[in-house]
């Protein structure tokens, strides 16, 4: 389902940063498009996570999903601190969008996908 959803999500965010662009808003659509693509590619490693550790029977906590769990937090960390260094420049609308952009696109994956058993793609 992540993988839908980041495809979607990445043509939210290419399309909005590319309308910022044409406005000459540039730190705007950075801004916003490095929000996105984080949350896209949190989606999917949580999704990795949570499949190798949610497993018929007994729970598996892998050294591979404590990574993936660790970088999640790691990327997410790191650009709050690029948001933090641009801080004078940064729109909070824009990073609000950005995130605006990968939550939209997983709800409208969950909608389409509603009727689908977990794990059947």
């Amino acid at each position: 389902m992540a993988k839908r959803a980041g495809w979607i999500g990445l043509v939210l965010a290419v399309t909005a940063g590319l309308v910022l662009v044409l406005l000459d808003r540039h730190v705007a659509a950075l801004v916003l498009t490095l929000t996105a693509a984080v949350g896209i590619i949190n989606a999917l490693w949580l999704e990795k996570a949570l499949t190798s550790v949610l497993q018929p029977g007994r729970p598996r906590m892998s050294r591979r999903a404590i990574v993936l769990v660790v970088a999640r937090l790691a990327l997410w960390g790191l650009l709050f601190a690029v948001i933090y260094v641009l801080r004078r420049q940064v729109d909070l609308w824009a990073v609000a969008a950005g995130m605006g952009c990968f939550l939209l696109a997983l709800a409208l994956e969950g909608l389409r996908s509603g009727g689908e058993k977990p794990g059947e793609e």
